[in-house]
This record gives C-alpha cells, structure tokens and sequence, in this order.
C-alpha cells in the first residue's frame, strides 16, 4: 500500500514548531511493523493550502492519515476535503480529538473514511493490516468508520497499552535539525545558554493521561488510567537525547508528567544519578509542592532536587482564584496551595508558569478580581484564556444541555483558540469579561515592571501576529522575576499530541 501522514500546521505563520510526539510514536510503529510511507510535513515547513493541494494532485495513495486537536476542526474538515477531491481512490483516516472525541460529528461533515479514538500507535497499525487484506473494519477496536449505509459504527474500545512497551519515537522520520532551529527554548524562562552556542530542544514523554478530569479539559488518553514511564526508562530516552542528537533542553512533553511528590522524586533521582546535565520543564499539579499534607521541609527538599538535575520550569494551573469556581472544574485543589507552591519553587529558583480560566457560568467581576488578587499576591503573570467547552468534557455537554451549543458543527467550526472568547456562558457581556481582565492584567504588568503593551495582555506571546520574527516585540524581561510567563508551551501551544 501506498501511505501517507500528514501533520497539520497548528500556528500557520508561527514562528514556533515542536516535533510532533504523538504523530512520531504512530508512524514509529507503523515503520517498525514494516510498512514504509511519506510523510507531508505541513507543520514543520509551514505549507499553505495551496501547496497542500499542488502535493496531493502529483502524488498518489492508498492510505492518507493525519490527525489535529478538536480546536483545528474547520481547517481539518477543509483537508479531508482536499484530500478527497485529489486522492478519491485513498482510505482517509484521522486521529487526535478532532476525530477521536466528536467521531458521528467529523465523519458526518467531513470526508474522512475513518476515525482513531485515544491511542492511535496499535489502532492504526491493525488499521493498516485490515485495510491490507480487505478486510472487516469492525473487527478494529478503538475506531469509528462509517458503514455502508452512511450510519457510523464505533467499534470495541481499545485497551491501554503497557506505555513502557510502545517503542521510542524514531526521529530520523522528521528533520530534527530544522525543528531545532524553531522550537521553543529554556531562554524563554530567561535561563542563559551558558557554555552551549545554541539549544538543542527535545521532547520526552514520560506519562500518559492524568490522575484528574477537570470539568474543561479534553486530553486523547481521557477514558484510560494514567500511567507513568519507569524511570529507567525515561532516564535512557534522555541519554539517547543527549547523545544522538545533541539535546541540552528536554521538553517533558505530557499531559500531566508528576502526580505525586514520591513519584517526581524517584524520576529525579534517577536523573541526578545518570550524571546527565540538560535543562528541562515538565508539567505538574498544583498540589504536588502546595498540599500541606506533605511537610513543607520536605516538599522544599525535593523542590532543590528538580533545580539540582536541570529543571528550569514547571508548568502548573491555577485556573481560578475562587474555590466555588475550581469546584466547578472539578479541579480537587485549593487556591491557596498554589500559592504555597509558587512560594517554594522561587525559593528553589524555578519557574512557575501557570494559566488561569475565565468565563464559568457562575464568573463575575468579583471572582475575575479574585484570581488575579491571587496572582498578584504571589508575583505571577499568567497565561489568560477563556472557557472553551470542548467535545467530551464536563462543560460540552452543560453547554448542549443549556442550549448553548445547538449545532456542534457549526460550533465546531466557529472555534479558536482559549485566548477568545467563543462561547460566553456567564451573565456578564464580552466587554465586561475583557475591561476586568484588562484592568487585572494592568495592574500585574505594573507590579511586575513587564512592560507589556494593553494589546499582548492576553496574547503574552503575540500567537495572533504570526509573521513577527521570534523576539521582536516581546518586552524586555525583568530577571529578577522567575515567575513570568512569555510563552508557555504548556498551555498556549496546544501541543500535537491532544494535550488542550
């Protein structure tokens, strides 16, 4: 057969690329299972629509599977389109959650044959073996296909795999070097280079899923358990990293990478004990250095630990500064542990980059103005975003049971991204929500000598002005702040993988 992936382009103009850890982890499989394939790499080379299509009206395949995050729906329904149009012959397939969590709504409206649902490594690789041998698409569990008579048919549900058995991503299958030159990088937490002429960023993940399913928060791996890497395991991936490909900064790329304090110790540890110096961040609870339950001389101690093996950030939410609200998103936090938090990893000389959610039902002035009252009283600029129901969450399906939602797909294709508001479910007006962000944000900017214009309030990273080159117009920043976000990876980018 005759195969292609493609990988989206999350920021078409963006001057920002991450190599695409979930897609690199498929096509690993697929690969190793003897299969070979092309790979149009939209992401990484910024393609527009139009050298999208010139691709596909001079190439020809049996098989075109892709993938993208819910939030990239319209520009996916217009590539199966496109894909369509140029390759009738080719079975379209499609993962992450703009298939996977909304399965009858893409396959009704898009032209796509069939839909991975949460792990695709394993799903697609028996994909590829039925489609080979013409034979029974329901007999492959963890997938959605439209029958013959149009209805769709979700098969078995797929178990969850043994993470420590899925192969390590195969980077020779995309440009390391090129992604190297535009992926984010340890200065943006204002960490000097050193004795390094240039980063060398890598992902790695460590775990899949997370411990919690907060009310907003749609991830691929939602309905399995979580799991986590055996340290050895990520201590070898790292060391590969180092070795092979130069690595200085490990991106610890996963939903959630530490759930609890004796779990993050014992990773640590092992990195400590590998000898291997790289910088890295990682993405954390708010309780994992906040909960009072642990003893603070010990949450400080293993805080030292992380800054001692190299991590320079840890990206964390506070969501809201009023505990009715985190109730709501059934976040199972208090407010002031983050503030505990923020507390140590300063004092461990770590970055805290935190985002805050506006715009739950019950939100008013008084609860926006409770959440930076938070933020200001720890010194934190956060990453602002708004409430963004997504398919398979908490709040989707209050705002189809409220009438909020009516179509779901033309919901679906009015989307954005957190920094807008797309769906106001408070009893404030839009304006309303911004004037008080905007005097909130105001008041953080001044205290902490940013220097941020009104305009990047929200948008930090300037992600809506695509074409500025990678520091021009950003502030100048204050080092005597740890805490400032510029541009969290963590929660703006919508990483490829399905973390939203």
């Amino acid at each position: 057969m005759r195969i292609l992936f493609i990988n989206p382009n999350l920021r078409p103009g963006h001057s920002i690329r991450y190599l695409p850890v979930g897609l690199a982890y498929v096509m690993t499989v697929v690969r190793q299972a003897g299969h070979d394939f092309d790979l149009l790499d939209i992401g990484l080379y910024d393609y527009s629509d139009g050298q999208v299509e010139d691709y596909l009206a001079s190439h020809a395949y049996d098989v075109v599977l892709t993938g993208s995050i819910v939030t990239h729906y319209k520009w996916m329904k217009w590539l199966t389109r496109a894909v369509r149009r140029h390759q009738p012959q080719a079975t379209l397939v499609v993962g992450n959650s703009v298939g996977g969590s909304i399965p009858e709504v893409f396959l009704g409206h898009s032209e796509a044959d069939v839909v991975v649902i949460g792990e695709g490594e394993y799903a697609t690789l028996d994909l590829l073996d039925c489609l080979g041998r013409n034979g029974d698409l329901g007999q492959v569990p963890g997938i959605a296909y439209r029958g013959d008579d149009g209805r769709v048919i979700r098969t078995a549900r797929r178990s969850a795999v043994d993470i420590d058995g899925i192969p390590r991503p195969d980077w020779t299958l995309f440009d390391v070097d090129q992604y190297f030159e535009i992926t984010d990088a340890p200065s943006a937490f204002g960490v000097e280079e050193g004795e390094h002429a240039t980063w060398r960023t890598m992902p790695v993940s460590t775990a899949r899923g997370c411990v919690f399913s907060c009310s907003f928060c749609h991830i691929v791996f939602q309905h399995d358990p979580y799991r986590h890497r055996k340290t050895d395991a990520i201590v070898e991936e790292v060391g590969f990293a180092i070795d092979t490909y130069g690595a200085n900064y490990v991106n610890f790329w996963d939903d959630l990478t530490f759930y609890k304090l004796s779990q993050a110790e014992k990773v640590v540890d092992g990195l400590l004990d590998s000898g291997h110096r790289f910088a890295w961040s990682a993405a954390v609870r708010t309780d994992l250095f906040g909960n009072p339950k642990i003893p603070y001389e010990k949450r400080l101690e293993v805080a030292h630990k992380f800054k001692q093996a190299g991590c320079v950030a840890l990206g964390y939410s506070l969501e809201s500064g009023n505990q009715q609200i985190l109730e709501l998103m059934n976040k199972r936090i208090r407010a002031d542990w983050f503030a505990e938090q923020v507390a140590i990893l300063r004092e461990a000389g770590i970055t805290s980059n935190t985002s805050v959610v506006f715009g739950y039902p019950i939100e008013t002035r008084s609860t926006i103005r409770e959440t930076f009252a938070m933020c200001e009283s720890v010194g934190v600029y956060p990453s602002v975003g708004f409430l963004l129901p997504l398919p398979d969450t908490g709040m989707y399906t209050y705002a189809l049971e409220h009438g909020y939602i009516r179509d779901e797909n033309a919901f679906l294709d009015s989307i954005t991204e957190r920094q807008d508001i797309c769906l106001n479910m408070t009893q404030m007006q839009d304006q309303e929500i911004l004037d008080e962000i905007t005097r909130g944000c105001g008041r953080l900017n001044e205290q902490l000598g940013l220097g941020l214009s009104e305009e990047s309030y929200v948008r930090t990273g300037g992600y809506r002005k695509h074409t500025k080159p990678r520091n021009e117009g950003r502030p100048e920043r204050n080092t005597n702040d740890v805490s400032f976000n510029y541009s969290n990876q963590l929660f703006d980018m919508g990483p490829e993988d399905g973390r939203e």
